[in-house]
């Protein structure tokens, strides 16, 4: 959608509809931040859980930036009520600054050892940053506890035009009318950053989100900075037209008076600037051919409870002034209302901002995001006292004593039940403190259903855990590490850094090595091997035949993309020092060498786990990395590790995608590109209408190979698969501003079966195709199915074709190429065909995605796992209307959930937990479903089309007819 049809609003270019998305960092930081204040001086510790790393990064880096910004106003209001006796005029920003420097000492909001200067500059910031505040409504004035006003020049004098007859203004209206008109100025941040002598700020220092304007008469003719003072859709012409149309005026002569008095107010303003001493004591300051705000000459005033607002009875917004009641929001068509202090109703930040705060708030994160060193480094600050909110995702589970710690915050309901207790168990681990546990239920189907039901997961009854030693992934892993185990022993010297384990970056030969090493020594190992690896498994891992040693030492293994990426980032480092060598740029130069050095260095180990050779802390098996490129320069980076399953890393590290880990920004910049070694490309064709999904290899071809077509709609692309991961660029990370929007989704296809379709059981009403392997390929094509352009040759990403330059940072002039990213595994299948016909209008296929998505979370239920450990899709079938249901474990290998469902009540009751998901106990309407019964955020290409009352109804006939 271009634009809204009834007040023209488009977005600024964007789509001008939006989802409605419940936030809960908001909440959150309310939760947190009142746990913080209420606990005892030394014991002001908070351990936050969340079941996602990049839930748990955005919420240190919001929670710490938010509570900032409430302490700023806290302490700005303090100083307010400090002076306000002494002055009737108010309080210019030059009377608020010092007296705010010495408040933030007494309080100790910043380090004892920073400068009275620098102290005093980061006053005047906190003074711009709420008076230009991107957060009208919660800022000192939006919650009523202060106004602004003008301190009018004795040179100004009230323009005429206001109190002539067609206005008919009294003289205090006009001067608040032109007070009310300069003020939007303010809104729109055309205002000169002005501070005392010795203290110099530039408008990014103040970390806003808008940039700064110029305002000045006419067009701005696109000019990004600029805004028009008398523009006829412009806010200020809107709200003086809504003046004269409440006295009878049709809009359009309302609109050609409002921009004739807002040129004539120009004009005296800029007439009478001429009378003003010195240039910087102009109303208005000369920006080139445009004018911005002095505010010297703003004025804060202390609201008491017996003071007088306005507020819109519309929008909610409170003015001090009020223009014959016409609110001035742009295009708000309400009425304001006069309102004494003492009777508006309660606001939790008006009453936050009134309280006796701490002085600082540390908040930091502890992920698996994190470099190993900082995790400890994090770890041991926080036992210490020194974070007082730590937030993590599962890394706190298991293993740790944090000492005096009280209070547990669970920002969602955990998984399972030991989930539950061995979060909870982190604190009141000493007898002299009883520990607190809180839990934020979220609008999700698993939060929402032990919400409604908190007993099973508050009794702690835990099952005993299921674990599949048959996925040949993880087996592979564990041989890996014991081949390499045994390598070390006889080769020590290369146990060290990766440059001695590889002998030559240039030219590796590792891989070869160890090759032959096995292959010398391959009955012994055979031997120990055998006794580790399952004996079900001995042929499936190549143990009969001996071809386990290429499995972990040949050309496809993730040994060799190993060694093939590390000479590669070798090589790139190389060429771009040579290169800024030539052009004298000593600080590529400085940091190619950092680089080179930082490769050669890295120990073995960490490596090894890092490329997913050998096996780590968890059981993501296709893992790749976000490579930030780090140097010991870039502090930044090596103070992060980014790394995801492929099936999950193709939609959050796709290019221009966007994340926080430690407080900073990061921004995915393409593929990850390895010398010598090609990306695995499939050409696929699919379609909608049918549910229909093929794929053939990609060979060399220009053109797309012919596909048997089931219908006109059915569309032919190109995908990539990035088995090497993905790379920022060198800048350096920026400052988060607000948590960064999931551009990218990925949908899963069922390809086909590895070997053979399993054997058939017939349920009556449904036929099972008993688990066997097949092959998923989880695609994501881009924003609106555009995909992305990708460089192959430097594997530069974007979503629109442009020059670029490589991850290095070097001009690359190849051609970009349109292709989806996709991936694709092997994992456990299980095939659902219901017989019974659906009663009702909806289309067999969103049907049957309904249902499918209905049944995921029942089965999560009845197996008490996380929904995102198993997954579904649809597949294509000509005999019945219902398509078949693919049910499968969310990990490449299998995990041996699905496998559970062959049993006849078992499938019931995951049956039965589907259909109490649907019955309407979320709160949605039948015809549509929500995140509480069908929707997640894995199936948002499937939102608008998913209806839970279908599935309920089926599901209750279907029950009632079952055998």
């Amino acid at each position: 959608m271009a634009r809204c049809g009834v007040c023209g609003y488009n977005a600024a270019g964007r789509d001008p509809v939006r989802e409605v998305i419940h936030g809960t960092d908001g909440p959150h930081a309310v939760v947190a931040t009142t746990l913080y204040q209420k606990l005892p001086e030394k014991r002001k510790k908070v351990l936050a859980f969340a079941d996602g790393r990049q839930k748990a990064a955005f919420f240190a880096w919001y929670l710490e930036n938010s509570y900032k910004d409430i302490l700023s106003r806290n302490l700005l209001l303090k100083v307010a009520q400090r002076l306000n006796p002494f002055t009737s005029e108010g309080l210019s920003l030059r009377d608020l600054s010092p007296v705010l420097r010495d408040l933030c000492r007494e309080k100790n909001v910043f380090p004892p050892a920073i400068g009275d200067l620098q102290l005093l500059r980061e006053a005047w910031l906190a003074l711009y940053r709420e008076f230009l505040t991107d957060e009208p409504r919660i800022s000192l004035e939006g919650v009523g506890l202060v106004r602004w006003s003008i301190k009018w020049p004795d040179w100004f004098m009230v323009p005429q035009v206001f109190t002539a007859r067609l206005w008919s203004l009294t003289e205090q209206e006009a001067w608040e009318l032109a007070f009310v008109l300069l003020d939007s100025m303010r809104a729109d941040r055309a205002v000169e950053a002005q501070t005392e002598e010795g203290i110099s700020l530039n408008w990014r220092d103040l970390n806003l989100q808008a940039r700064q304007m110029r305002v000045r008469i006419g067009r701005p003719d696109r000019t990004k900075d600029l805004r028009s003072w008398d523009g006829k859709a412009a806010k200020r012409a809107r709200f003086l037209a809504k003046l004269l149309m409440r006295r009878g005026h049709s809009e359009q002569e309302a609109i050609k008076q409002a921009v004739s008095a807002l040129r004539e107010l120009w004009e005296i303003i800029r007439k009478s600037d001429k009378n003003a001493g010195t240039s910087s004591d102009r109303l208005l300051i000369s920006v080139n051919d445009a004018r911005r705000l002095n505010p010297d000459w703003w004025r804060l005033h202390l609201i008491t409870n017996d003071d007088r607002l306005f507020q819109c009875d519309t929008c909610g917004r409170l003015q001090g002034v009020s223009v014959r009641a016409v609110c001035p929001r742009y295009r708000c068509p309400g009425t304001l209302k006069e309102v004494r202090a003492m009777e508006l109703e309660p606001n939790h930040y008006r009453q936050l901002y009134g309280e006796d705060l701490p002085g600082s708030l540390r908040v930091e994160e502890h992920t698996a995001q994190l470099d190993k060193e900082k995790a400890r480094e994090f770890q041991r600050e926080f036992r210490q006292g020194k974070i007082h909110v730590l937030s993590c995702s599962t890394t706190f589970e298991l293993g740790v004593d944090l000492g005096d710690l009280d209070i547990i915050f669970l920002r969602n309901v955990p998984p399972e039940a030991f989930n539950y207790a061995q979060r909870v168990g982190r604190a009141g681990r000493r007898a002299t403190y009883h520990g607190f546990a809180i839990t934020y239920c979220r609008r999700g189907p698993h939060d929402l259903y032990h919400f409604a039901e908190p007993e099973q997961m508050l009794r702690g009854k835990i099952r005993p855990p299921v674990l599949s030693v048959r996925n040949d992934k993880i087996i592979t892993r564990h041989i890996a590490a014991a081949a390499l185990s045994a390598f070390f022993r006889t080769s020590y010297e290369r146990f060290s850094t990766v440059e001695t384990f590889f002998n030559d970056l240039t030219l590796p030969s590792c891989v070869a090595d160890l090759k032959n090493f096995l292959h010398e020594h391959q009955a012994g190992i055979e031997e120990s091997l055998r006794a580790i690896v399952p004996a079900e498994m001995h042929a499936q891992v190549g143990l009969e035949d001996g071809s386990w040693i290429a499995n972990i030492a040949g050309d496809e293994s993730r040994f060799s993309d190993a060694e093939a990426t590390v000479s590669s980032d070798h090589q790139n480092a190389l060429r771009v020092k040579d290169a800024a060598k030539e052009r004298d740029d000593f600080k590529k130069a400085s940091w190619a060498l950092g680089r080179l050095r930082d490769i050669a260095e890295e120990r073995v180990l960490p490596f090894l786990s890092r490329k997913a050779v050998i096996p780590k802390y968890g059981f993501p098996v296709d893992v790749v990395e976000l490579d930030t490129q780090r140097t010991r320069q870039n502090r930044e980076a090596l103070d992060v590790l980014l790394q995801r399953d492929l099936s999950i890393a193709i939609s959050e590290f796709a290019p221009t995608s966007k994340l926080v880990v430690n407080k900073k920004e990061w921004t995915s910049y393409g593929l990850k590109r390895v010398a010598e070694k090609e990306w695995d490309k499939w050409w696929y064709a699919k379609c909608a209408k049918h549910n229909v999904f093929v794929r053939k290899r990609w060979s060399g071809e220009r053109r797309a190979p012919s596909f048997e077509k089931c219908c006109a709609r059915m569309a032919t692309a190109k995908y990539i698969d990035p088995k090497f991961g993905f790379v920022t660029s060198l800048q350096k990370p920026r400052e988060p501003k607000r948590r960064p929007v999931r551009v990218f989704t990925t949908r899963p296809y069922f390809a086909e079966f590895k070997d053979k379709a399993g054997e058939k059981i017939d349920f009556g009403v449904l036929t099972l195709t008993t688990v066997s392997p097949g092959y998923m390929v989880v695609l994501c094509e881009g924003r609106r199915g555009e995909g992305f352009y990708v460089c192959g040759a430097c594997g530069a990403g974007f979503r629109r074709r442009q020059k670029h330059k490589t991850p290095q940072g070097q001009d690359c002039r190849e051609t970009l190429e349109q292709v989806s990213l996709g991936h694709e595994f092997v994992t456990d299948v299980l095939q659902v065909q219901f017989h019974p016909e659906p009663k009702g209008d909806m289309g067999p296929v969103w049907f049957a995605h309904s249902l499918a998505y209905a049944l995921v979370e029942g089965a999560a239920d009845v197996l008490e796992v996380p929904s995102s450990d198993l997954s579904a899709t649809v597949g294509h079938v000509e005999q019945y209307r219902i398509p078949p249901i693919i049910l499968y474990d969310n990990v490449p290998g299998g995990a041996g959930l699905v496998a559970r469902l062959e049993e006849k009540e078992v499938l019931k009751a995951c049956l039965k937990a589907a259909h109490k998901r649907v019955s309407g106990n979320c709160g949605c309407d039948e015809r549509t479903s929500c995140y509480g019964c069908l929707r997640s955020y894995r199936n948002q290409f499937a939102h608008e089309h998913l209806q839970r009352g279908p599935v309920a109804r089926y599901l209750d006939a279907l029950l009632a007819s079952w055998k």
